[in-house]
């Protein structure tokens, strides 16, 4: 994988995140909820929370992970280590969000540790390389 297209990946996941939390947020609480500038407080139902969570998490991600990307596709890094490394921070945020959706207790600890050391790999390749 190259570090242009993990970018893409990684814009992708996160747009899937917020779509799925707005198309919720749409069904439970009604159409006209998106269009009120002053919307009432909502009691959210433990997916809904989960979802929102979810969606906190990958913006908050975005601090580390989106610089880290964004230096590898700029300074052109490459080689199988790398190729490794990108996959493994997509995947590892793609399965931290699905599994967050689950609410299986821990669960996202794996994605979110993937992702995370994936990241923390390419950095220290690029200063060091």
């Amino acid at each position: 994988m190259t570090a242009t297209t993990a970018l893409i990946l990684y814009a992708l996941i996160s747009m899937t995140a917020l779509t799925v939390e707005i198309v919720y947020a749409y069904a439970t609480q009604g159409f006209g909820y998106g269009f009120s500038s002053n919307r009432p407080a909502v009691t959210r139902t433990p997916f809904g929370l989960r979802l929102e969570r979810a969606w906190r998490n990958q913006v908050e991600s975005t601090a580390y992970v989106l610089p880290v990307l964004a230096a590898a596709a700029a300074s052109g890094a490459t080689g199988p280590g790398v190729s490794t490394a990108l996959t493994v921070v997509i995947a590892g945020r793609a399965w931290f969000v699905l599994l967050y959706y689950t609410g299986l207790p821990f669960a996202r600890i794996l994605g979110f540790s993937a992702a995370s050391l994936g990241s923390l790999y390419l950095a220290v390749t690029m200063l060091t390389g």
